[in-house]
Formats: structure tokens, sequence, C-alpha cells
């Protein structure tokens, strides 16, 4: 009878805790808001103030509540709203082009920037590059000039 006892306690005690941690929230309403976006306004959920915003959000704060995923909560807004809901594209299908364009526009703008300095480095001539271009005659002028105003002085 004790044994039954004590094996139902640890039970409880294994069970209830587990219990507790489903309903705990899996995420924040802070982080949540700046993923997903207003269908109204289209501007993020934290920036608008929107009936459909205050909509969403308590929505989204019911889901939290009961124990839901951020992504959960975020594929059942889709299924609803449809992908512009959220606040970034997604990762895969067309949505990949959106996060792959840009990275191929920065990389593309280095690497024609390169090109242009690396093209207009060789053609600057090797004279002016080491500063023996000088005319001699001018040369010979400005040291006669310098001579004039150290003797005057």
């Amino acid at each position: 009878m004790i044994r039954r006892l004590a094996l139902i306690a640890v039970l409880l005690l294994v069970l209830v805790p587990a219990g507790a941690l489903a309903a705990e929230p899996k995420f924040s309403m802070t982080q949540i808001e700046t993923e997903l976006m207003c269908p109204t306004c289209q501007s993020r959920l934290d920036l608008s103030h929107s009936p459909a915003a205050e909509r969403i959000r308590a929505f989204v704060e019911r889901k939290r509540a009961a124990g839901w995923t951020s992504q959960q909560v975020k594929d059942a807004l889709v299924q609803d709203f449809g992908p512009s809901v959220l606040a970034a594209p997604p990762t895969s299908g067309i949505g990949l082009v959106a996060w792959l364009v840009p990275g191929a526009l920065v990389i593309g703008g280095v690497g024609v920037v390169l090109l242009v300095t690396l093209a207009w480095r060789r053609r600057r001539s090797p004279a002016s590059q080491s500063g023996a271009a000088v005319d001699p005659q001018l040369d010979d002028r400005v040291d006669a000039a310098l001579r004039e105003l150290a003797d005057d002085e």
C-alpha cells in the first residue's frame, strides 16, 4: 500500500511539472510582434494600432497562453492572411530570392569597385607615380628662385 502511494506521488511529481511547462508561454509578445505585419496598414505589428492589428495581438496572446510556439502561431496566421503577414520573407521557394538578391548585389558592387580601382591604377602612368615627370628646366628655375630668396635674407 505504501509502495503504491509512493509510486503515485512520484508519478504526480513527474507529470505535474511537465503539464505546467506545456502551458508556459514559449515566446514573448515583443519578439513575435516584430516578426508579424498588420494586414491592413502593411507595417510591423509592434508599430500598428489598427483594429486588425489589435485582433491579431489578442489572437497571439490567447495562443501564447495556451502554450503554442511562435511557429505554430505564424503558421495559423499565414493560413488566415497569407505569407504577407510575415515581416520576413520565407527562406524557401520564391521568398529565397528576397534573401539572395541583396547579398548578390552587395558582392557584385564590391567586385565592380575593385575592378574599377584596379583599372584606374593601371591607367596611371609610371612617371606620375614616381614623381619623375618634372621638366628639368622648370626644376632649374625653382632652384634658382630658392637661391635668390636665401641670398636676400
